[in-house]
């Protein structure tokens, strides 16, 4: 075993670059048989244009039904009713035309500079922007995209005061919408199967003004939305540098998240896992980590 609990087997899985299970690649008869018969269902719903942009963002037709499948434990009724209120979600919020609106036709992320970044051209995007201490630091080894949030630059007060809900919304609808772009790209730029985003939040500086339940409501909404309607865009989840006071408002939105998404969560009190640190090649490594 690692310093961190983790076995070796499970180590080694983790930087498999071959699919796993369920993924595009590495299917089993009845798993494709299920999907068959989900795609001749949605063939209807996603020849529209809106349903090719969503097949598109998610990595094509397979993989997308992949994707569904897999958010709803191979049921095909479920898989579908989950495609439509994607689908209703996306058309509500407009979510095709959200990366244009916000970037134009500039690029998300430069493979080879981790600290670049677009110029944000839309108003309410950029008031949000300073609020939310996150970003994107290039790619993993595999081509996953990189995100990382830091905590302790997160201010709850000023989230609630200075930003409405409806700007916040709109910020993290383009969050999300350029994560999947980030995902393709970065699969297509290290010739690597699709996989989604390895998400990072570093807690150090975590503290008692973090415990605001206002906005941890708030932030639990946010991470609902990307786990319902952007099902299976996340890779894995990092938990860094844990603190005890952690574990009470953990167990509270542990209780929103699906199994699926609870089994991808690694969490230590440490300031980095083993696991991590082999995604990330040493000169990418941000340096607060």
């Amino acid at each position: 075993k690692s310093c961190h609990g983790v076995n070796l087997h499970k180590r080694l899985q983790i930087m498999d670059a071959s699919p796993q299970p369920g993924h595009e690649g590495n299917t089993t008869p009845e798993q494709d048989k299920t999907a068959q018969e989900l795609s001749t269902t949605l063939q209807g719903k996603l020849s529209s244009e809106a349903g090719k942009y969503l097949t598109t963002m998610n990595g094509g037709h397979t993989c997308f039904m992949l994707r569904l499948l897999r958010a709803r434990n191979w049921v095909v009724q479920d898989a579908v009713t989950l495609c439509d209120e994607i689908l209703a979600y996306r058309e509500e919020h407009g979510l095709d035309a959200i990366l244009r609106k916000v970037i134009a036709d500039q690029k998300l992320q430069d493979p080879a500079n981790p600290q670049w970044g677009p110029e944000i051209q839309d108003e309410t995007v950029k008031k949000v922007v300073p609020h939310m201490p996150c970003g994107r630091f290039g790619y993993t080894v595999l081509g996953q995209p990189l995100e990382i949030w830091r905590v302790n630059q997160l201010r709850p007060a000023d989230i609630l005061n200075q930003v409405s809900r409806d700007e916040l919304f709109k910020w993290w609808h383009f969050h999300l919408e350029s994560g999947l772009q980030a995902a393709l790209d970065g699969a297509a730029h290290f010739k690597q199967q699709l996989r989604g985003t390895v998400l990072v939040f570093d807690l150090q500086g975590f503290g008692a003004r973090h415990l605001n339940s206002a906005c941890i409501r708030l932030l639990i909404s946010l991470f609902g939305v990307g786990q319902s309607k952007f099902p299976e865009s996340l890779s894995r989840l990092y938990i860094l540098n844990a603190p005890t006071l952690f574990s009470g408002l953990w167990n509270a939105v542990k209780t929103v998240l699906n199994e699926r998404t609870r089994k991808k969560i690694i969490m230590t009190n440490k300031p980095m896992h083993d696991d991590l640190s082999q995604l990330i090649k040493k000169e990418n490594m941000p340096q607060f980590l």
